[in-house]
């Protein structure tokens, strides 16, 4: 799955997440907020290609061969 824009999520949030990775990850509550922030941003981003996802769907017929139910 390729996404074909880059997600539009504040350059200032994503700097501030990408030090808290940078060192070692979130290790108190501002610095987790920061973390949840940023990560249910990119999912608000991913939401619409996921409700355009075509999904295959094929019915089986039950009973005979000459689509007859019992």
């Amino acid at each position: 799955m390729t996404i074909d824009k880059e997600p539009k999520i504040s350059k200032q949030l994503e700097n501030y997440y990408k030090a808290v990775m940078k060192r070692g990850g979130p290790k108190g509550i501002f610095t987790q907020a920061i973390v949840d922030e940023y990560e249910s941003a990119m999912k608000e981003e991913t939401k619409p290609e996921l409700e355009t996802k075509k999904i295959r769907i094929s019915f089986l017929k039950k009973g005979g061969t000459n689509g007859k139910s019992h």
